[in-house]
């Protein structure tokens, strides 16, 4: 090999582990976030995250921006980067989304899914223990997942993926709701109600099933974030102050 083709292999090869780092740290930070580990609003200080996943700064920028783009992280100038807050405006675009997608998906499902699919679904506990933010995480993760399953139901998987994009864009606002408002037990009958729904092979009331279950989801969730807001507007006024100097 000549030394020109060397050092072409040897940048090739050093791109190629730059861009597996960012997305690991991509991957890592982004699931961290959905888990709950960083709540809506909360600063993501560069040189802390760069020590806690043991990476240079650059990666961890990196990856801040793609965060960015997705909507799960935001930057305020002369503050940094914050876990991205959810605004009413976001909510109710992202619940139109839901219903479009997610109705259809239940409808497609209910003549599309197998046994071994409907097994799995009741196999998830979508359910909290009211005041542990650690079963809010679990159950956000779960709620995830049954709802990525049933889209996959419906053998679209253009559809799934369409679906888990909406829902990790949701995930800190389902979080804080889950902490504002007891539903457990509702949110465990809406899921038995939609897989026996599915288990009859009913596509029409498998879409009035999800449709209702959304729009309970989408009330208690305006009604978190309007909280949320408040709280918000606080903490930018002393960020604002604080990098002003005064």
């Amino acid at each position: 090999m000549s030394g020109i083709a060397a050092r072409k292999w040897l940048l090739s090869a050093a791109g190629a582990r730059s861009m597996l780092l960012r997305k690991q740290v991509y991957s890592k930070i982004k699931e961290d976030i959905l888990a709950g580990v960083y709540r809506m609003g909360e600063k993501l200080p560069v040189d802390a995250l760069a020590e806690k996943y043991r990476v240079s700064k650059t990666p961890i920028r990196e990856a801040l921006t793609l965060l960015q783009h997705e909507g799960l992280v935001e930057v305020i100038p002369r503050a940094g980067y914050f876990v991205s807050y959810t605004t009413l405006r976001d909510i109710q675009d992202l619940f139109g989304l839901r219903l479009i997608l997610e109705a259809a998906a239940a409808e497609m499902a209910a003549q599309n899914i197998t046994e071994e699919q409907l097994n799995a679904l009741e196999d998830i506990l979508c359910t909290y223990v009211p005041g542990d933010m650690a079963s809010y995480a679990q159950y956000v993760q779960n709620n995830r997942e049954f709802h990525y399953r049933v889209a996959l139901a419906s053998g679209n998987e253009k559809l799934a993926e369409a679906v888990a994009n909406v829902l990790d864009q949701m995930q800190g606002v389902l979080l804080l709701e889950a902490h504002l408002y007891d539903r457990a037990r509702q949110f465990d009958q809406e899921h038995k109600q939609l897989v026996q729904a599915l288990r009859k092979r009913d596509p029409i009331l498998a879409r009035k099933v999800m449709t209702e279950a959304i729009e309970n989801t989408r009330r208690a969730m305006l009604a978190a974030t309007l909280g949320e807001k408040r709280s918000r507007s606080n903490v930018l006024d002393m960020i604002t102050s604080a990098g002003d100097g005064s």
